[in-house]
């Protein structure tokens, strides 16, 4: 009796288990479908010969015979197309042969199924590519015959494009009421064959360019060059999305390209063409971009922009894979035109201006290996779209010991003597490890969790295209995937089963004319105070079609209205919309114009003709002195201070220069600005840091100082010395000629004006940033002590000996946190924690633990003040690195920097360490770890033998000796909240404020409620490509209440977007207008003024 229980309760668990999971594969048998897209090599025929060999097939997913079920098509490479009919109950039948469909060793990579002869019913085109000749070797184009037969027409419609066609996407671009064609072709060149030379996207290849096919009464005329769209044989085109990108009502176009070549973002002239325009609207690129899909993941009524690359997720993978370039190589991309381009996947958040932020490492999806297929789609049903990516190499090319081997001669020559059929040999060598799809789940907040695993697709795969549609009708959207040498898969979704409280809505569109599945139409449901907003444009993913049915997950909300826009404009109004059903709507019955996105007031607006200042940095490559440094440190400037330096009651500016270029005092008066340079140009070898306005000498005028700094000085540099101006309070200077802050030559980075010992003059701190050479080693900071003339003494040693050694500081200020009637100074830098300091006795002493900020150890640009809960005490904010990065910290878990002469050859080593599964691993890969430490050759022959290697396997007891080990577990940017009975806490930021490395804030009272706002701004562009650019901010501007928080407010309605690096801001008045003057890093100042009505 106890083992039938035991077993009972087994059972019962196991059916428990399958139940619950959200998807459930069906097998052949339960399916009815055995697609399997069987692919085999040869010595002609092979990824040597044909680059694109294991790219795989997409999937089609369309009602060929109006009965309302789905049915589902399979591109072949090497084997057979296949169309499945729905019979119900996701029973499906294989109807290719009698069909007509049957293209046994006709290499098809895509397919789109389209009404595109408006009748009413699907017909399916297939895209060609692989080996050039043969028979039916062009683009098919199968009309639907209404009786479940195809007759191909593919010539009589001039779509019969032969080349390495992807996929071809159907969209009426010019609103002449027919479908067009933008046909996806993928260059027929080798990859090998070019030198990254700028301009070539303006050279047309007729062969292997991409192509914009206008519709003229039922033939595709190719309308490429005068429309404006490239055609060149860079394209390596991998996949193409539609939508309204910019909310004009008229289609654009995302092109993803792989390779070295940028993507392509053709946004509508609304005059028959398009204006490639991506560089306007975003800052970082997939550099192998595959699959695409756009579609709004926050429910803002705003599409986002997913593209997929090859950056593997797990540490192994990483270092033995992964292949990223040298900074040299990518600022060659850079500077001929292939922009901004990075080996992970992106993910573009819509800033509602026509900017978009990459939050991809923000968001957990950056990284999901070899992949293919991306499909944003709400998986659960709980209104929030998540994202499914398809990956997945049968033979993997990138692998690095592979790699390595194939580019010894000697090896390809032994091969080439012993072995028959050569080449094939060689991809024998090649490694083949399936991987498992990923699953991502929306979270809110724009983060995402993979959740493959819990929700039933943990079968490991070699995946390619993919689509989703409701095969069963039953309100879920199920996933069909194909795969490249293993059966193709059914995942039926059970979410309405599992989750009956979740809501779901279904539209079924019908067009009018010859576009009658009315593509191009967008729909927004109103539930719940939210957005729910979706775009029938089914080309999507990779080289595959979705359903046409849209079908919207609410979660527990319940719609109360609903709009439809039509393709030509018109829309589609509905009140008291019911909910877990499905809509049909026809556009016969449209009602009314669309409202335009019509640009409405802000709160500034940029204005260009009031000052002008161009930061202009050295071409200083930080790497070349520092092999193993993942960012650079000598771009962070300029500075600007501001203050009345003439008594004319308005304010001036002073604005630093860079190494070889001087700083400037800009003297407002009636008719503007007049730019003074002397006398600082005698400075003009130092970079300006920052710089601070104060009456040094006691006679009436403020006075500048300036710190001066930079990673790219040698440690006797004059370019280190700080600078003291004394004013003579009509607007003129003069130096003062003393050697500050110390008789030596160190970095400096910001300087605080501060009256330690109270005896009514002003002393200095002056914060030491690094060490020429020494990048990692805690720098001296300097306590300057004043005599009351302007003549400063350093009393680091005396006062101060704290700041010996500090730390690579960034920013100070000085405030009383306690009320004690003497202020504290608050010390922030990176690789260091918060340090908060007293003066007792004349002497500064360190009270970090008594405000319980030596906890939050950061990578920390700037620090700000203020009372923002009203509560009568001082708060803090820090602007930290964020967490839109590849660095990860936490207290368990911190990012390491280990700073050491490990191979005792005299000069410092710097290793990056993080975490991975608890496991703490170097960030650098072997390559460049073995060059820096010869040494370490020997023991890590292969990339095999060190992708194992742990920070202890590799560094031993060398990890304990000597050196610095500095941790942060602290990246997010946060506020701390002082409290009179000393009960401070962390209050977080909006997530907006964490997408950006954040160098400067502002605290103003920007909408005059009485509360105070936050407005905040940086971004970071010298990074290597393996960590990339941290350029996801805008600007972000948080509006107060006077508690510990703040509400983000869109750029679009601040009207600030600044896409540059911004290192410094100030507001000021001009001709009595606010105007805020932000400090672009090698480039020209942006001001913007307060509109007068908001």
């Amino acid at each position: 009796m106890r083992s039938f229980t035991v077993i009972l309760l087994s059972l019962t668990l196991a059916c428990t288990q399958t139940q619950e999971l959200r998807f459930t594969r069906l097998t052949e048998n339960q399916s009815g479908i055995d697609f399997n897209n069987k692919l085999s090599y040869t010595e002609q025929l092979n990824p040597y010969t044909y680059k694109n060999f294991y790219n795989g097939g997409g999937v089609g997913i369309g009602d060929i015979n109006n009965d309302g079920r789905p049915d589902i098509f399979f591109c072949g490479n090497q084997v057979s197309n296949k169309l499945y009919l729905n019979k119900g109950g996701m029973k499906f039948e294989d109807i290719t042969e009698q069909a007509g469909l049957m293209s046994q060793n006709v290499w098809s990579a895509g397919v789109s199924m389209v009404d595109i002869n408006g009748d009413g019913l699907l017909d399916i085109y297939v895209c060609k590519s692989g080996p050039p000749g043969g028979d039916k070797r062009h683009n098919e184009l199968f009309i639907n015959n209404g009786d479940m037969t195809f007759k191909e027409q593919s010539v009589q419609y001039g779509l019969d494009n032969e080349g390495l066609s992807s996929h071809a996407a159907f969209f009426d671009f010019d609103k002449d009421g027919d479908l067009d064609c933008y046909l996806l072709n993928n260059s027929i060149k080798s990859v090998g064959g070019y030198d990254m030379i700028k301009d070539q996207r303006n050279l047309p290849d007729s062969l292997g360019g991409n192509k914009l096919l206008r519709n003229d009464s039922g033939y595709f005329s190719d309308v490429t060059t005068e429309a404006g769209i490239y055609a060149s044989d860079i394209g390596f085109g991998l996949g193409v999305t539609i939508g309204d990108i910019n909310r004009d009502h008229w289609p654009d176009i995302y092109v993803s390209n792989d390779f070295f070549e940028r993507d392509y973002l053709y946004i509508n002239d609304q005059k028959g063409g398009f204006t490639e325009s991506i560089e306007q609207y975003i800052q970082e690129m997939s550099l192998g971009s595959m699959g695409a899909d756009f579609a709004d993941i926050n429910n803002d009524g705003l599409s986002e922009i997913f593209v997929t690359e090859m950056l593997p997720e797990q540490h192994e993978r990483l270092v033995s894979k992964a292949i990223f370039q040298s900074w040299d190589k990518h600022q060659l991309m850079v500077e001929n035109g292939y922009a901004n381009q990075f080996g992970r996947n992106v993910l573009q958040l819509n800033n509602g201006n026509n900017t978009f932020s990459e939050i991809g490492r923000y968001a957990g999806v950056e990284a999901t290996d070899w992949s293919w297929g991306a499909l944003i789609f709400d998986m659960d049903n709980d209104g929030y779209k998540d994202i499914f990516v398809a990956n997945g190499i049968y033979k993997d090319l990138l692998d690095l010991d592979y790699v390595n081997f194939m580019s010894q001669p000697g090896q390809i020559k032994n091969i080439i003597k012993n072995k028959k059929d050569a080449i094939k040999s060689m991809i024998d060598l090649m490694p083949s490890e399936p991987l498992a799809n990923y699953a991502f789940h929306n979270r809110g907040e724009n983060t995402f969790e993979n959740k493959a695993g819990a929700w039933g697709l943990t079968d490991l795969t070699f995946s390619s295209g993919a689509a989703y549609g409701d095969l069963d009708n039953d309100g879920d959207l199920d996933l069909v995937v194909n795969n490249v040498n293993m059966p193709s898969w059914i995942y039926q979704n059970n979410t309405q089963e599992l989750d009956n409280l979740q809501n779901h809505l279904t539209i079924q569109l019908k067009g009018v004319g010859q576009n009658s599945q009315a593509i191009g139409s967008k729909i927004k449901v109103y539930a719940g105070g939210q957005i729910f907003y979706q775009e029938l444009n089914p080309f999507r993913g990779f080289e595959s079609t979705v359903d046409t049915k849209i079908l919207f997950g609410l979660g527990t909300d319940k719609p109360d209205s609903l709009e439809i826009i039509w393709p030509d404009g018109y829309s589609t109004l509905l009140y008291d919309v019911p909910v877990n059903e499905r809509l049909s709507f026809d556009q016969k019955e449209e009602q009314k114009m669309a409202e335009r996105n019509d640009t409405k007031s802000t709160i500034f607006k940029e204005q260009t003709d009031l000052l002008s200042f161009t930061h202009k940095e050295q071409p200083y490559v930080d790497f070349d002195k520092d092999r193993l440094l993942f960012q650079m440190n000598s771009s962070e400037g300029p500075c600007q201070c501001k203050a009345d330096v003439n008594h004319d009651g308005r304010a001036d500016l002073y604005v630093g220069g860079a190494s070889g270029q001087s700083g400037a005092l800009f003297i407002q008066d009636e008719a503007g600005f007049q730019k003074i340079n002397k006398p600082f140009d005698q400075a003009i070898s130092s970079e300006d840091l920052s710089c601070a306005f104060f009456d040094a000498n006691g006679d009436g005028h403020l006075d500048l100082y300036v710190a001066s700094g930079s990673s790219e000085f040698d440690v006797y540099a004059l370019g280190l010395l700080d600078h003291l101006f004394f004013g003579d309070g009509h607007g003129a200077f003069k130096d003062s000629h003393q050697k500050l802050p110390n008789k030596g030559f160190e970095s400096s980075s910001v300087v605080v004006p501060y009256d330690f010992d109270q005896d009514g003059d002003m002393d200095l701190f002056v914060g030491g940033r690094q060490r020429a050479g020494y990048y990692g080693v805690p720098t001296n900071s300097h306590l300057l002590e004043n005599d009351g003339s302007g003549k400063f003494t350093n009393m680091t040693q005396n006062r101060a000996p704290l700041f010996l050694k500090l730390g690579m500081v960034t920013d100070a200020l000085t405030t009383d946190l306690d009320q004690d009637g003497v202020e504290e100074l608050i010390v922030v830098g990176h690789w260091m924690a918060p340090k908060v300091f007293k003066s007792h006795q004349n002497q500064l002493i360190d009270a970090t633990d008594q405000f319980e900020l030596g906890g939050y150890a950061g990578l920390y640009n700037t620090i700000a003040k203020g009372d923002f809960n009203e509560d009568g005490y001082v708060d803090l904010i820090f602007g930290n690195q964020g967490t839109n990065s590849r660095y990860h910290a936490s207290t368990d878990y911190p990012l390491g920097l280990l700073v050491n002469d490990f191979d005792q050859n005299g000069s410092i080593d710097l290793i990056v360490s993080m975490f991975d599964d608890k496991i703490e691993y170097p960030l650098v890969q072997l390559k460049e770890l073995s060059m820096q430490l010869p040494y370490i050759k020997k023991d890590y022959l292969k990339f095999s033998d060190f992708k194992t290697a742990t920070l202890k396997d590799i560094f031993g007891e060398k990890l304990d000796k000597g050196g610095y080990h500095l941790k942060v577990n602290e990246l997010r940017s946060f506020m701390w909240m002082n409290h009179p009975k000393a009960d401070y806490h962390i209050a977080e930021l909006p997530y907006q404020f964490q997408l950006f490395p954040i160098y400067d804030f502002l605290l103003e009272d920007f909408n005059t409620d009485g509360y105070i706002d936050l407005l905040a701004a940086g971004n970071f562009l010298r990074a290597k490509p393996e960590i990339g650019s941290n350029m996801g901010g805008h600007t972000a501007l948080g509006m107060g209440n006077g508690s510990d928080s703040f509400k983000f407010v869109m750029n679009s309605k601040t009207g600030i977007s600044i896409s540059e690096e911004v290192r410094s801001i100030e507001s000021l008045y001009i001709k009595d207008k606010q105007a805020l003057v932000f400090g672009i890093n090698n480039g020209s100042n942006k001001i913007f003024v307060k509109n007068e009505v908001n």
